[in-house]
């Protein structure tokens, strides 16, 4: 059972890649969730047990907003990027749309020598994501599946209390449920090409009940040679998800009453239609020049509809609706030539130019209203609504990006790999177009010059990302008469940022790699990542009907150590054992912020001085502000052990994290300010800190600090057991192998944290509302099978 591939032997553009498995799977939809563990660099932090979630991916990555987006890496399929970020109205998980089943492999791209060929659009990493093709030969049928069941884990009444929840109303809420998955893929070819197409499902009920999630998908990936030397490829890839939710657990996370109001008639009905699709022509002039041309379009269109009756809502009703529709344009033409230059040495030279458009568009109504105006709890779409009680919104984002790229990769007498990359992006919300990226790379093996098994590699070079398009182009927001049938009127809520550019990267990549005949690989590397000119807002007096603008400025730093280790330390015929570790460990620092920052966006970072984390908790003691912990990890990573005798496999993986800490907000302390002083703790059993919060009418409120908890955890990821019963079917002409596995997922956590999963904090503050704390990870356990025909 194979899950790791050694590094650099698969892709001359990825330092790493995972090779996948039906039995190294997780039971949980999102692509994401396979790499969790398995790849230095790259935190998967699961902090969410809904099902179609997206867990938080950060690889190599820092930001300002722990929120948002902006630590995502670029995900690409075959080469294409795709819409990888999860819609502001269904939050469905896009990753979710594709089964591991039609994976090959999943390519990582980390070191900046790579990276910046990608420019700004890959400022935190890239992931390729492989998909299998078809294979000459007679028609192949794959079938595999699993189903099983998510239990609830040790919820206990120490955990409830740690949530605020009443242990009645938990009970009611959270359930077992089922979960299961389906694929099927044929595939073939010949002289003419190849092909493989397919169809898979995948279900899961939740652990909070009646919050399913399912998606299916059809998938078709053709291959066609028109001559020997032009062929393409053609990818499709349809998909349909929903997500159902429920109010109490889920839109309204605080359970602390022993009785859970009917949801008879409470609807969250979310839907999402995905499109990738992708062709790609090719066309070899000779053996050394080629002309490559990719274009891919990622499509998906979210719908959200929303009634809270008045039963829950105490005599008033709301409803919402919402339709996000998002599409990703790539084009990349490039050419490529290749010179021998004799003593195993060539040069591989590239040119090309990227076109990628962005097209967005966003509509949504809401309203209230009370049951005195007419209410019904059997009405699921209210209309009816006045003005001042609805509100229509409309949004329309379009930006397009232009690239123009070079790379040079020089191989010289077999020792030596030196690679220069020159990239151009050029972005219509731009008022200055273009921008410069370069990056330089050498390789270097020491077997012939001094017999030893090691590669030395460096890297240094420079990136950019992108701020939100509003930044650029100013806000023009829609609003209007939904009931009264008026167009939407549009206005500027603020002017257009006309000094508006992409925050400045520079990196810095240093890696020594020590690896005996595939057996054995170990490798350290270095990274340094200096971060300039955020984007942020000025506060100004309201004196001309704009009361902000915005300004680039602030510097930040972020620094890590990678260490990976893969052997093979038994490879026999009957018995094979494959060890698998990663650690890193990272610290980011703030290196310079702007001046008067109470008066920027940035005014929570305020108290900290150079070469603090910009991870780090300020909270108040005394009227005095103070440093109190750090949601950032000092080590994380993973490591898995695959055994193998006969025909009978097994492998398990378990993810770690050190360091990191846990802000837990108090249920029942918060105080107007003009209620209380600095007084705290007010109760007992609380800290002596509290965070403060400003409204928009400068009322202040105080919000006590129950306790700062040790989120470090070892965690038993997954387990695997399999049974491959190929050899029964050596002389079957309809069945050419057969594997049966148990899969369990989270199946045990080691640590101090009084909550269920230590990662479920986006921000790492647990708040009083439980807002951006994720609900609680479910222990799964499934029945596989996979059979090829």
């Amino acid at each position: 059972m194979t899950v790791f591939q050694l590094a650099g032997t698969i892709s001359s553009k990825a330092q790493q890649a995972v090779v996948m498995d039906s039995t190294s799977w997780t039971n949980r939809s999102g692509l994401e969730n396979v790499l969790q563990g398995k790849v230095s660099g790259l935190n998967i932090k699961s902090w969410t047990g809904t099902p179609g979630m997206q867990s938080i991916m950060n690889l190599r990555g820092l930001s300002i907003d722990p929120t948002d987006e902006s630590t995502m890496p670029l995900v690409m399929i075959d080469g294409v990027p795709i819409i990888s970020s999860p819609s502001e109205i269904t939050a469905i998980n896009p990753l979710s749309y594709f089964s591991p089943e039609q994976v090959e492999r999943i390519e990582i791209i980390k070191d900046i020598d790579r990276l910046a060929a990608l420019g700004v659009q890959a400022p935190n990493g890239a992931i390729n994501i492989v998909m299998k093709a078809g294979k000459t030969g007679p028609l192949h049928v794959l079938a595999s599946g699993f189903a099983g069941v998510n239990f609830t884990g040790d919820f206990d009444y120490k955990k409830d209390a740690f949530y605020g929840f009443n242990t009645m109303a938990r009970r009611e809420v959270y359930k077992q449920s089922l979960l299961h998955e389906q694929n099927l893929l044929i595939d073939g070819g010949g002289s003419y090409g190849s092909y493989l197409f397919g169809v898979n499902s995948h279900h899961d009920e939740g652990i909070i009940d009646d919050t399913k999630s399912e998606r299916q998908s059809l998938f078709l990936n053709a291959k066609y040679n028109i001559t020997d030397k032009f062929t393409t490829k053609f990818y499709n890839n349809l998909t349909l998800a929903g997500r159902d939710g429920r109010y109490a657990g889920e839109y309204n996370r605080e359970l602390d009453l022993p009785v859970i109001d009917s949801e008879r008639f409470f609807m969250d009905k979310k839907r999402n239609v995905a499109l990738l699709s992708s062709l790609d022509l090719n066309y070899r002039f000779s053996s050394a020049l080629s002309l490559k041309s990719l274009v891919g379009v990622s499509y998906e269109s979210a719908r959200r509809d929303l009634y809270i009756p008045s039963n829950i809502l105490d005599g008033s009703i709301f409803a919402y609706s919402a339709a996000y529709k998002r599409q990703l344009m790539t084009i990349n033409t490039s050419l490529n030539y290749q010179i021998d230059l004799g003593n195993s040495s060539e040069l591989d030279m590239t040119i090309g130019n990227e076109i990628r458009t962005v097209d967005n568009r966003l509509t949504s109504v809401d309203g209230q209203r009370s049951m005195e105006d007419g209410g019904s709890d059997f009405v699921k779409v209210v209309t009816g609504y006045n003005a001042s009680q609805t509100d229509a919104f409309s949004e329309h984002v379009q930006n397009r990006l232009v690239s123009y790229y070079g790379t040079w990769n020089l191989k010289a007498f077999e020792d030596l790999n030196a690679r220069l990359v020159l990239r151009a992006d050029g972005s219509s919300l731009y008022d200055s177009k273009w921008a410069l990226y370069p990056a330089l790379g050498i390789d270097y093996q020491l077997n012939h010059s001094l017999g030893l098994p090691l590669k030395v590699n460096l890297a240094v070079g420079k990136t950019g990302a992108l701020a939100s398009e509003e930044v650029y182009q100013g806000e023009l927001a829609a609003y209007g008469d939904y009931y009264g049938g008026t167009e939407l009127g549009v206005g500027t809520l603020y002017r257009p940022f006309k000094d508006a550019k992409s925050v400045d990267i520079t990196q810095f990549d240093a890696g020594l790699t020590y690896e005996v005949a595939r057996a054995l690989s170990v490798s350290v590397k270095y990274f340094s990542k200096n971060y300039q000119d955020f984007t942020y807002l000025r506060y100004l007096p309201n004196i001309s009907g704009v009361d902000y603008q915005y300004e680039t400025g602030a510097e930040l730093g972020l620094s890590g150590i990678e260490f990976d280790l893969q052997a093979k330390l038994v490879n026999s015929d009957s018995f094979g054992w494959d060890l698998n570790l990663n650690l890193t460990s990272s610290k980011n620092k703030v290196i310079g912020l702007p001046d008067d920052i109470e008066r920027t966006s940035l005014s929570q970072y305020s108290q900290l001085e150079n070469d603090d984390a910009l991870t780090s908790f300020i909270a108040l003691e005394n009227g005095q502000p103070v440093k109190i912990g750090d949601s950032a990890p000092d080590v994380w990573g993973g490591f898995a052990n695959t055994f193998r005798y006969k025909q009978l496999s097994a492998s398990v993986l378990f993810t770690y994290s050190l360091g990191a800490d846990v802000v837990a907000e108090s249920f029942d302390s918060r105080y107007s300010e003009d209620l209380i002083g600095d007084d705290f703790p007010v109760k007992e059993a609380e800290t002596p800190y509290y965070f403060t919060e400003t409204d928009d009418d400068g009322n202040v409120t105080y919000q006590g600090i129950k306790s700062i908890e040790d989120a470090s955890y070892l965690r038993l990821s997954s387990a695997t057991v399999a049974y491959d019963f190929s050899s029964l079917f050596e002389n079957s002409m309809v069945i050419s192998s057969m594997k049966v596995f148990v899969r369990g997922d989270n199946l045990v956590t080691l640590t101090k944290y009084s909550g269920s999963n230590p990662d479920e904090n986006i921000t790492g503050i647990r708040r009083y509302n439980l807002a951006y704390t994720g609900t609680p990870l479910p222990l799964s356990v499934v029945l596989g099978l996979k059979v090829q025909f």
